[in-house]
Formats: C-alpha cells, structure tokens, sequence
C-alpha cells in the first residue's frame, strides 16, 4: 500500500456530513428552491432543529418572543443567517481540534475556517454581488484535508520542510511531493465522497491554485482569495500559510484596493466575534 492509499483510507473516519445539508446545498444551488422549501426540510432533523432554536433565543439575539420552530428563525435572523449558523456550528466538530502537523493548536484552524466563511459574504457584499450559502460553505470547508492529512505531514515534516526550502517550493507543493497528495486534493475527495455540488468541490480542491480550474471560477477565486485575506488578517491556517504568496493580484481580480482590503479586515474582526458569541465558541 502506498502513502496515497494509506491516506485515503483515513477519509473514513471523518463523521458523515449532515444529509440534510447536503441535500440543503443542492437546493440552493436549485432556482426552483424557495427559502420555504429549505426549512421545511432542515425542521424534520431534530439535532440541527434543536441547534437552530438554541442559538436563536440564546442572549445574544434577546428577541421578546422565542422561536418555536425552524420557520419563526428564519423569520427572525433572515435565510442567509440560518444557514450560517447551521454549518458554522456544525463545522466545530470537525475542525475544532488540533492539527499538530500544521501547528495549529486546538480551536484554530476552526476560527480561520469560519473568518474565510465570512470573507466570502463581506466581499460579495463590498463587491455587489449576491450572497451564496454554497460560497459560503467552499470557503468554510476549504482545508478540511488538513483534519485527515495532519498527521501524516507531522510525521514527515522535516522532509516536507526541506524539500520546500531546496526546491523553491510552497509547503503545499512539498506536501504534495513527499505524500503524493496535498490537502486541498485530499479535501476535494472528501467533498465528493460527502457528495457536495461541483462547484464547492472545486472550491476545496483547487483554492491554492485557482489558476489550474475553468470550471466554477468565480467559487475558486473567492475561497482563494477569502483565504488569503484571512491569513492576512492574522487568522492562520497552518504552516502552510508562510510561503502564501501576496493577495494583491487576486484582490485586483474582484476590484479590490488595499484600503479596501483593511476596511473588509476591519469587518471581519467584528463578525467573527459575533459569531463566537452566537455559537458560544471560544
């Protein structure tokens, strides 16, 4: 068995995505899904029901009457936020521990997934374009890899770490090398075994090289690009992030200045931690 094959055979014990939210995706992908058809969906799944209902009469929101279903929140915090808040917390268990091969200490590598996420609303907002749950949830889960891959690049890292420094590579490039696989390839093959749409597929496995994908260009280019920023913003994903190159030309891409750039930071400190009220994560 070789290294890739040994790799992959860990994809298993990632937990299941949430069927409903697999099937939540697909319809919002669907022009024919209203926002209606969604919740009718999303209230039959007791645990994320529950999930919704917490956060939504939690303190931070303090409305005068509580929701009492999936429908009085939607109401309440309006569509795009519900879904938010539904894969936000639901990404917790996956990326809240650890990942010691990317030094990344428990809690981090969530709050630099979560900052992408909200970069991907931010910047369509500051750009005029339409808000997408299915944006959303490319920049979330974009290094989802790393979860499975960690430990391998833990046991390698010196390697890994020469070769990059030998070579003139990024550490993604030596990843790949020394593993015969990279985390973004690895997380585009849990996003299909998890049966993600296309488009967020190739938002995972393509959001270090944006350049090598025609297909979905503009969900490739914002998780790039959402993940620079956050890196820049002080947010990091990992070792990795070190030989990232400058955001410059993906910023110029969306029209985007460096005052713009500070300004999108600025609001992203402030939604970040707002969600790290809601949610009750610290």
């Amino acid at each position: 068995m070789n290294s890739v094959e040994a790799i992959l055979q860990f994809v298993t014990q990632l937990p299941p995505f949430p069927a409903v939210l697999q099937r939540v995706l697909h319809m919002v992908e669907d022009p024919k899904s209203s926002a209606q058809d969604i919740v009718e969906v999303i209230q039959y799944d007791q645990a994320l029901t529950a999930n919704v209902l917490m956060v939504c009469n939690s303190a931070y929101f303090s409305f005068r009457r509580p929701a009492c279903s999936v429908r009085d929140a939607l109401v309440k915090i309006g569509f795009n936020r519900l879904i938010e808040i539904i894969l936000a917390r639901g990404s917790a268990s996956i990326f809240c521990q650890a990942c010691r091969g990317y030094n990344l200490e428990s809690g981090e590598l969530w709050r630099h997934s979560v900052a992408c996420a909200l970069l991907s609303q931010i910047v369509s907002t500051w750009i005029k374009r339409e808000k997408s749950a299915v944006q959303f949830t490319s920049a979330l889960l974009h290094d989802v890899g790393k979860v499975i891959l960690s430990q391998f690049v833990e046991e390698h890292f010196e390697e890994i770490k020469n070769i990059a420094h030998q070579k003139g590579l990024s550490f993604t490039e030596a990843e790949k090398e020394v593993l015969g696989i990279d985390h973004a390839e690895l997380g585009g093959k849990i996003s299909e075994r998890w049966k993600f749409p296309a488009n967020i597929v190739a938002g995972i496995r393509y959001h270090h090289t944006p350049f090598l994908t025609r297909e979905s260009h503009e969900i490739v280019s914002m998780t790039y690009l959402c993940d620079l920023i956050a890196l820049t913003a002080g947010y990091k994903g990992g070792v990795d992030g070190f030989s990232f190159p400058e955001n410059k030309e993906a910023a110029n891409q969306f029209g985007l200045t460096k005052k713009d750039l500070e300004k999108v930071i600025k609001h992203l400190t402030s939604e970040l931690k707002q969600v790290e009220l809601i949610l009750n994560i610290r």
